[in-house]
């Protein structure tokens, strides 16, 4: 029986497979990776090609469009990044000016990338319409006029003035958009990210051992407390290249630093911090620092709620 070469990809990576790689024993996308999951507190061997995906996740519903150019666009995007993760792990050295603009643009993708950027992107979007929705709701004759400058009927099914309100009212009125939009808002954001990523004095971390971790949300930012960080007040920013290879982001240039075991483990504890379920490792038992800054291998005693 002869392979169907056109069947569709369902299995859509928002963390890409040859990123994964860098974090398997050799480095390559046919060896094996331990995931770690915090939301089923579980953990599993799988390969770089399975982890790190959701089914459909970047499909398009629409008649005009392939239904998997989201997934199409990002795996070009990625096949000519790929030889340089892999160059950087291997020859265990800092990106010279080209190679770190491209990966100053891979990070960018990588943040709107994953499924915490949805509900970010929503909550922007549900706050403007908010203050849009309260001043329509005014009065019936304010939402008569909204209802017919959006050209729907005002007594379309669903569409009663008093109902709206009382919606609105219980915080009950949510928005509902597609996979499109989200992927409108996600490009768009990269644009936005960009300057402000550029504008870093990027570093370069080594561990010799190999021994740090990934997670799913592999953006790192860290700065004051008791306020949200972005990428213009984050103290610093760091992505992890490899198991041995972690770039961040200051306000000041550094020579490059071969982490200590401590410092590798306080780097993997803000991986497993920032992740939104999982983490990624060549081992089972990687270290991390626990609440009382005690060194732990045993994944199991991580909260973060304790934190």
């Amino acid at each position: 029986m002869e392979e169907n070469k056109n069947v569709e990809p369902r299995g859509h990576h928002f963390v890409p497979a040859c990123w994964l790689a860098g974090f398997t024993a050799s480095g390559e996308r046919d060896d094996r990776i331990w995931v770690t999951d915090f939301s089923r507190q579980k953990q599993w061997k799988s390969e770089p090609g399975k982890a790190g995906r959701i089914r459909d996740f970047y499909r398009i519903d629409h008649p005009n469009l392939d239904p998997v150019i989201v997934e199409k666009s990002l795996s070009q995007i990625e096949d000519p990044i790929a030889p340089l993760l892999k160059a950087l792990d291997s020859e265990r050295r800092e990106p010279n000016s080209d190679e770190l603009d491209a990966l100053i643009h891979f990070i960018a993708i990588q943040f709107v990338r994953i499924p915490p950027f949805r509900p970010f992107a929503l909550s922007v979007l549900e706050s403007v319409n908010r203050e849009e929705l309260a001043a329509a709701l005014r009065t019936p004759e304010t939402w008569a006029a909204t209802l017919k400058k959006a050209g729907i009927a005002s007594d379309a099914p669903g569409e009663e003035y008093e109902r709206v309100r009382e919606a609105q009212r219980s915080g009950k009125y949510l928005l509902s958009v597609d996979t499109a939009w989200y992927m409108k808002q996600a490009f768009e954001g990269v644009s936005r990210i960009l300057p402000r990523l550029r504008a870093r004095r990027w570093n370069t971390a080594f561990s010799t051992t190999g021994s740090f971790i990934a997670c799913d949300s592999p953006v790192i930012m860290e700065g004051p407390k008791d306020q949200w960080i972005g990428f213009g007040n984050a103290d610093f920013i760091s992505y992890a290249v490899s198991r041995h290879v972690t770039l961040f982001g200051t306000a000041t240039r550094r020579a490059p630093l071969f982490a200590t075991r401590r410092e590798i483990a306080a780097m993997n504890t803000l991986a497993m911090r920032r992740a939104d379920k999982q983490v990624y490792s060549h081992v089972s038992d990687f270290c991390w620092l626990d609440e009382t800054r005690k060194h732990q291998t045993d994944w199991t005693l991580f909260s973060k709620d304790r934190f």
